[in-house]
């Protein structure tokens, strides 16, 4: 059933308010200029249009749901209308179905792209011009995980329901979460995602005894020359994207061969700095078909990751060209067609021409490393944090890190372990967070014990929320989390590190699609930072003279080395020195969030026929992997529908 509440009053205080009136008392004392502080404006990058309300008690008139309600009942009541109004084909039903806040994400299963449509009159409008085609079908309700009433604040109460259904071409999944209204049970937000073609799954496990006239390791080997046949689909970097995406291709029947400039799969790992592990436990980074053993570290060392990738490429038997690189690239503009040249190193040039090119060489762009006035004449060692690789020779010298993102913090925190005099440069505020208090909240899906049935189910969930709600959801959720790190963000502050709350307030959720970085995970910096092991300076160099290093207003100090932790450029940069000028011009933006709330360039569509950028954590590699592996398969097999563009 559903029950009205006391009336929370328009002027009750958010989450947010509370902390800034907290800070005014004993909660937060003068060290929190956090609460209020800015480190990047809350529109770089970020054009959302939709609405970030949420559908509180107070919003939906003292409405809320009991935790004794029938929630299954309730939810395939919902679902019985919802799946009649598909199969009727009718868009005015299909968006009777939702509130007034509605907000419909769907990756690929009606729209075959990644988009969000906000608000009634748009679902509807949508809904009446798919609906014809797409004519979904055979919903049923799933009940691991069960319909639940969810109630994440006091004032927010929710039915989350999973349910299957099948269109003309892919049996598909979706996430909706329902809300009272005085009409009834509605949706306020819904999940749509493609999860298997109906008539090209994935391919079964081979039976593995010799047929043919060669043994498994010589057949191994022609099959990775391409001698017979160019590969379908050529992938760019042997990294946990570009080795996913491999595999998905190759799980559904495509030729797939990957290039890796490096000598090694894994080597993008193993060369990094030799301190870094990953920021986050593994237990959401399991890598497609081929989950971490038991007894796995936490946080995994990079070198270890970077040898179970090249396991994972040998024990998924993928193709790939190694100590190779591109050194041209076309594409026919109007039939789309790709001539690729690859210098194999010690084995020639190879000219191939795959139907589709999938670019995976890194997380973001370039290493960038802004010119400083003199640096030609700085006497000590000028390097960016891609090329620094331990502290140990630096033992007895005076060290500078230029950036305060995960990279500067790792780098300064390698110093002062050796006892190193080392300095972090902060040029402006960052995200700080504790692993204690942040990880159960962005990684509840995924730790052990948790009560999600399974990973690919956690999966959905982390993406099944569009960005609008998803915006002030995340506010709250930092709100609480900074109460909870008061002592760490106030210490830090104490000691003259500037701390805020990520862009838009919402932590790294709004700096995930823009930034890709500007924030900490603690691992340890903070302590340093807060015990003086780290010092801290704030502006940027304005020049080097000499031995000098002088600083903005005229500070001068001596370092024998400057480690440039400045970051990378865009994604765009490395489709430009890969690809060349004409491809990276035509190539959408990367990086941002549209309009609708999805990332810009990425996964999707990026306006170059057959060209798919893949970018990420592994935990996205994973999801993102399997839905740009079934579009590629869709349009070789031609059963791809069009795009839906409007």
């Amino acid at each position: 059933m559903t029950v009205a509440v006391p009336s929370l009053t328009a002027t009750q205080p958010t989450p947010i308010e509370l902390l800034k009136q907290k800070a005014n008392g004993t909660a937060h004392g003068p060290n929190s200029g956090y609460l209020t502080c800015k480190g990047v404006d809350d529109d770089y990058m970020y054009e959302l249009e939709a609405s970030t309300d949420l559908p509180t008690v107070d919003a939906l008139g003292g409405l809320a749901f009991d935790k004794s309600i029938d929630a299954v009942a309730v939810a395939q009541r919902w679902l019985d209308e919802f799946a009649a109004a598909n199969e009727a084909q009718d868009g005015a039903r299909f968006a009777a179905c939702f509130s007034e806040f509605a907000s419909w994400r769907d990756k690929i299963a009606y729209t075959f792209e990644y988009r969000t449509f906000n608000g009634l009159a748009k679902v509807e409008e949508v809904a009446s011009d798919l609906l014809p085609t797409v004519k979904p079908h055979s919903f049923k309700l799933i009940t691991t995980p069960q319909p639940k009433v969810e109630i994440p604040y006091p004032d927010l109460t929710y039915i989350q329901v999973h349910f299957g259904y099948t269109t003309h071409i892919a049996t598909n999944y979706g996430v909706v979460n329902l809300i009272p209204t005085a009409l009834g049970v509605k949706a306020w937000t819904l999940y749509t995602a493609i999860e298997s073609l109906l008539d090209f799954p994935e391919l079964p496990s081979r039976d593995g005894h010799m047929t043919g006239p060669h043994a498994w390791a010589v057949q191994r080997a022609m099959d990775a020359n391409f001698d017979d046949a160019d590969p379908e689909v050529l992938v760019v970097g042997a990294g946990h994207n570009g080795l996913m995406t491999a595999a998905r291709l190759q799980a559904l029947g495509i030729k797939t061969l990957i290039v890796e400039r490096n000598k090694r799969i894994g080597d993008n790992w193993r060369n990094r700095y030799k301190a870094l592990s990953l920021h986050f436990p593994h237990w959401g980074d399991h890598l497609a078909y081929m989950p971490y053993p038991e007894h796995w570290p936490t946080y995994c060392p990079a070198a270890k990751l970077g040898n179970w990738l090249e396991h994972y490429a040998d024990a998924m038997e993928l193709h790939a060209w190694l100590e190779s690189t591109i050194t041209n690239a076309h594409q026919d503009e109007a039939t789309g067609e790709w001539t690729v040249t690859v210098n194999r190193g010690g084995h020639g040039e190879r000219v191939l021409k795959p139907k589709h090119v999938v670019m995976a060489t890194s997380l973001a762009g370039l290493p960038f490393m802004p010119h400083t006035p003199g640096e030609e004449t700085f006497t000590g060692t000028l390097r960016h944090s891609t090329s620094h690789d331990s502290s140990r020779d630096w033992v007895g010298k005076k060290v500078l890190v230029v950036g305060t993102s995960s990279s500067g913090f790792d780098t300064a925190y390698d110093f002062a372990r050796r006892g190193i005099d080392v300095t972090i440069l902060q040029r402006s505020p960052t995200y700080v967070m504790s692993l204690t208090n942040s990880v159960p909240l962005l990684l509840k899906n995924y730790m052990p014990g948790s009560d999600c049935p399974s990973i690919e189910i956690a999966d959905r969930l982390g993406q099944a929320m569009p960005a609008g709600p998803g915006e002030s959801l995340a506010r709250r959720m930092v709100a609480g989390l900074v109460d909870s790190d008061k002592e760490l963000l106030e210490g830090m502050e104490a000691a003259g590190f500037r701390c805020y709350m990520g862009q838009r307030q919402t932590g790294t959720i709004t700096l995930g699609y823009t930034k890709n970085g500007g924030f900490y995970f603690d691992a340890g910096a903070c302590d340093k930072i807060m015990d003086g092991s780290i010092k801290v300076e704030h502006g940027a160099i304005d020049r080097f003279e000499g031995d000098k290093t002088i600083l903005t207003g005229e500070r001068v100090r001596e370092y024998d080395l400057v480690v440039m932790a400045t970051g990378f450029s865009n994604t765009k940069d490395s489709v430009r020195s890969t690809l060349g000028d004409d491809i990276a011009d035509r190539c959408s933006d990367i990086w941002g969030m549209d309009p609708e709330g999805e990332l810009k360039g990425a996964w999707k569509g990026t306006g170059v026929k057959g060209l798919w950028i893949m970018v990420g954590t592994l935990m996205h590699c994973r999801y993102h992997s399997q839905k740009v592996a079934m579009r590629i398969k869709a349009m070789l097999e031609g059963i791809a529908p069009e795009l839906y563009l409007k």
